[in-house]
């Protein structure tokens, strides 16, 4: 029986989908609000029996709860995390993904369920001037690491403590992840903008994977017992214009055409400031959000062919546009037919 948190997530949703496919039974964990239909109609749409399925109601938050959960459990497959650049968030994300990931572990090691294979990001990583980033990167904090890059870097903190407390430990940093998700949050967002008609490109660069290689990586990885390691997750290293290319040429419509400057996206944050105190509500960009996309990150990823291939184990990862045409269906389905 594996234990999966996080499991209607992007990630995590993929992580059932390989996991029921191998023939494992899937303990999947959920908080009373969670709408379990996101990933009930995503195994239906990729044809996968969900016999093994199994849902648990509880909180990351209770240590006590998770002990029971955990019952007649061998591995846990931890998804579950707060994406958010936003400074009002900066609590919660300290919450959800530091202080989760620590009842987690603590649980762990009081029932003995010792395998974790923990998904983190490049945000727990380290920029080091003038080299692509990679797994040996040190983090270091400052005035420029976001809210959510501090909470994944403790998050792993606290992963590696429960290895030393005697775990076994396996992490993946993926880059920015694509596929079939909630459209309205996070990384999955770039489809709704195209599929809405975006005129503008950011201009910066980033490393792009799909959540299903990010979910076979998790898999792989445990089943050859590559404990011990972290692993960064990246297809490809390409511009956000190429990429918003491929999703318009998919969604057949009009592919944003303008850069949109850096001095743009500093008065949009501001504006966006001014918005939220106006109004009341909360702005779709902050700083941290916008600030990355003007940026040109680049992504060293070898270490994980060469690990698999070491345990006979040939890997490729699905070339970036081969995922966009897999996503754009589900983009559509919950969008319906763009504008042309």
């Amino acid at each position: 029986m594996d234990f999966v948190t996080g499991g209607t997530g992007l990630v995590g949703r993929h992580v059932v989908d390989e996991l029921l496919r191998s023939g494992r039974q899937v303990r999947v964990l959920c908080r009373p609000e969670t709408k379990r239909t996101t990933l009930e109609k995503f195994l239906v749409h990729c044809g996968t029996d969900q016999a093994g399925l199994e849902w648990i109601e509880g909180s990351l938050e209770d240590v006590f709860f998770l002990e029971d959960a955990l019952v007649n459990c061998e591995r846990v497959f931890h998804c579950a995390a707060l994406v958010s650049f936003h400074r009002k968030d900066a609590a919660a994300l300290t919450q959800i993904n530091r202080d989760g990931t620590r009842t987690l572990v603590n649980a762990m090691l009081q029932t003995g369920v010792s395998k974790l294979i923990h998904v983190s990001s490049v945000a727990a990583l380290g920029r080091k001037e003038g080299e692509p980033v990679h797994e040996d990167v040190p983090f270091e904090d400052g005035s420029d690491v976001s809210h959510y890059a501090r909470s994944k870097f403790e998050a792993e903190l606290e992963v590696w403590r429960g290895q030393e407390e005697g775990l076994q430990v396996l992490a993946v940093n993926p880059v920015i992840v694509l596929g079939a998700g909630d459209f309205d949050r996070s990384s999955s967002m770039l489809f709704t903008l195209v599929h809405k008609g975006l005129k503008l490109y950011p201009e910066g660069s980033n490393g792009f994977v799909s959540a299903r290689d990010v979910a076979k990586a998790c898999q792989l990885l445990a089943e050859t017992g590559c404990w011990g390691e972290r692993f960064v997750l990246c297809a490809e290293n390409c511009t956000y214009q190429q990429l918003m290319i491929w999703m318009a040429q998919e969604m057949e419509v009009r592919a944003p055409s303008r850069p949109l400057r850096s001095w743009m996206l500093g008065l949009a944050w501001r504006l966006g400031v001014l918005w939220e105190l106006v109004s009341g509500r909360r702005a779709p960009i902050s700083r941290e959000s916008v600030r990355n996309t003007s940026l040109h990150h680049a992504y060293r990823t070898d270490k994980l062919e060469r690990t698999l291939k070491s345990k006979g184990v040939e890997w490729r990862y699905e070339k970036v546009e081969a995922t966009i045409k897999a996503t754009v269906p589900f983009v559509l389905e919950a969008l319906g037919p763009p504008k042309r």
